[in-house]
């Protein structure tokens, strides 16, 4: 018979779940279930009894004794029944190649290296036309650090729109 043990302390090891069972009868396993990401105790897990006479002897023993500072919750182990299929997704794929969109000839594009306006003889400006700089914003002409205006001393802005020059004050 299959019992459920719930209500586990974190740091109990399977041997001793197996100990606890075993005065009650045979027990051919213990199992604590561990959680796969933190690898942690989730709290609860299940044991093995042949017999089950003494498997319901030992679940109505066991079932809110302490172990661990923490009432043990034990019942007989309820199977999983088979759920019912999930329903199909949608499959945002077609299936079939008559509900596939292929471009007519005309919108097919052979040449892959050129773009439309290319084609057209326009002008186009990559990044390697680009002057060097670093400038992100286009035709400023601006690079990095260049026309930063009223930017105050290193120090800090204390000085900033005071009047600095000090012949001024006197007469």
């Amino acid at each position: 018979m299959d019992i459920f043990v719930g209500s586990l302390s974190f740091k109990l090891k399977e041997s001793e779940l197996r100990e606890a069972f075993e005065k009650y009868g045979e027990v051919n396993s213990a199992k604590i279930i561990i959680d796969k990401i933190t690898r942690q105790s989730k709290g609860f897990g299940f044991v093995e009894m042949p017999d089950e006479e003494q498997a319901r002897f030992a679940i109505s023993q066991l079932n809110g004794a302490e172990m661990h500072g923490r009432p043990l919750v034990v019942n007989e182990a309820q199977k999983r029944e088979a759920s019912a299929p999930r329903p199909a997704r949608p499959n945002p794929r077609p299936t079939s190649s008559g509900d596939r969109y292929t471009p007519s000839s005309t919108e097919r594009n052979t040449d892959f290296g050129a773009s439309s306006e290319e084609k057209r003889g326009e002008r186009v400006f990559r990044d390697a036309d680009k002057p060097a700089g670093g400038s992100r914003y286009k035709d400023y002409g601006k690079g990095r650090g260049e026309g930063k205006k009223n930017m105050g001393s290193k120090r800090g802005d204390s000085r900033r729109g005071r009047n600095t020059d000090f012949n001024d004050d006197w007469y």
